[in-house]
């Protein structure tokens, strides 16, 4: 009679089995009787962020340098531990880990400041978060020896041990070039890296996300992937995120939008794309109509708003909430090259709210018989309201 099946027995000893490097001779054989499964449920498939980070398995991020993977995956880490959506998308609410080799520690904790402002919280409520600056560092995760075999360094273990000890189920790994020392065009060596990552996630019962630079092949030929095909096709889901504009398709190039599409996918369709645009320090996702979508544009767009406004009184500007005057504020400010590239609809919107709020105010001015009035913040505001 054949004994019943248990995926979490299998699941545990093929990482055991990877454990033990490359070695071919002592892995026994998992072989499962398909007709066992008829007594069970199906399982259903997990995900960090659905149809885009699946748990399992390693989920590669490619982008030229700058474009800002590092500052998405940061608010990745910060969405999923804090319940808080990433990109429009909800989460799964888990620990999160990093290991950022580009950062140092003072670039991380200025990052981490912009994201919590953009979310409206504080830097307190990221109990279930921890990262690493390996800055300086050797961060290699494996080497390999003349034949091709591939060791786990002592690095690698360090960090499986954290991110086990922390209970994290997502982890951010940047970037694959500081991570991976062996030859990136040889795929059976990138494909024993990959399985070492692999082996992370279903330790963790969570998600490994690789940034990693695209090689100039993939530049050129806009698919933004690495140079070997072992990269993309050992992955089970690969993303680009590149300059709204430049694959050509838009009209130019916007310095502040993004476009993250999703490459491949084992479990989800491919070419989904979700527009950003990089707004005081972090990206927020824009609507179909260009504006930017959901809570974060609502604290977002207040906050520069008053910035604006706190500027046009410095330079001695003053603006009208009366949308037929020539001075009416939403309207200047959209205009201003500081505006963040937000829309006079969008700003009328946060005036509406800032005046509910009692964070503006109307203030006359003028010679007698001839008062006007103007938006001014309000002098009992003293920034700890809801912005």
């Amino acid at each position: 009679m054949t004994a019943p099946f248990d995926a979490e027995v299998v699941a545990r000893e093929a990482v055991q089995h990877a454990a033990r490097g490359n070695q071919s001779d002592d892995q026994p054989l998992c072989i499962i009787n398909p007709a066992d499964l008829a007594s069970g449920t199906v399982p259903e498939r997990e995900w960090i962020v659905r149809d885009w980070l699946p748990v399992g398995c390693t989920t590669a991020a490619y982008g030229d340098g700058g474009v800002g993977k590092t500052l998405l995956s940061q608010q990745l880490m910060t969405a999923c531990a804090t319940g808080t959506r990433w990109c429009g998308y909800p989460v799964m609410s888990c620990r999160s880990f990093g290991l950022f080799c580009e950062d140092d520690e003072r670039e991380l904790h200025r990052r981490q400041d912009r994201i919590c402002a953009h979310l409206g919280i504080h830097l307190s409520a990221l109990g279930d978060m921890r990262w690493i600056s390996g800055l300086g560092q050797d961060n290699a995760l494996a080497t390999f020896n003349g034949d091709g075999r591939m060791q786990a360094t002592k690095r690698f273990d360090a960090i499986a041990r954290a991110v086990r000890e922390f209970g994290a189920r997502l982890v951010v790994l940047d970037t694959a070039a500081d991570l991976f020392a062996g030859n990136e065009n040889d795929r059976h060596q990138v494909r024993r890296f990959i399985g070492l990552l692999n082996k992370l996630a279903i330790e963790i019962n969570g998600a490994v996300l690789l940034n990693a630079h695209p090689s100039r092949t993939g530049l050129k030929t806009g698919d933004l992937d690495g140079g070997s095909t072992g990269w993309s096709n050992s992955v089970r889901s690969r993303w680009s995120l590149a300059h709204r504009g430049a694959d050509g398709k838009a009209e130019q190039q916007d310095a502040a939008e993004r476009v993250l599409t999703r490459r491949k996918a084992n479990y989800a369709g491919i070419g989904d794309t979700i527009r950003l645009r990089w707004v005081n320090g972090a990206f927020a996702p824009v609507t179909s109509e260009g504006g930017i979508a959901g809570a974060i544009q609502r604290d977002t767009v207040e906050t520069v708003f008053l910035a604006l406004l706190e500027r046009c009184e410095a330079q001695q500007i003053r603006v009208s909430n009366s949308n037929r005057a020539g001075n009416f504020a939403p309207k200047v400010f959209a205009k201003r090259p500081d505006a963040q590239g937000y829309t006079s609809r969008e700003l009328d919107g946060a005036m509406s709210r800032l005046f509910a709020d009692r964070h503006i105010r109307l203030a006359s001015y003028g010679r007698p018989g001839d008062a006007r009035q103007q938006i001014v913040r309000n002098a009992s505001d003293d920034g700890s309201g809801p912005l």
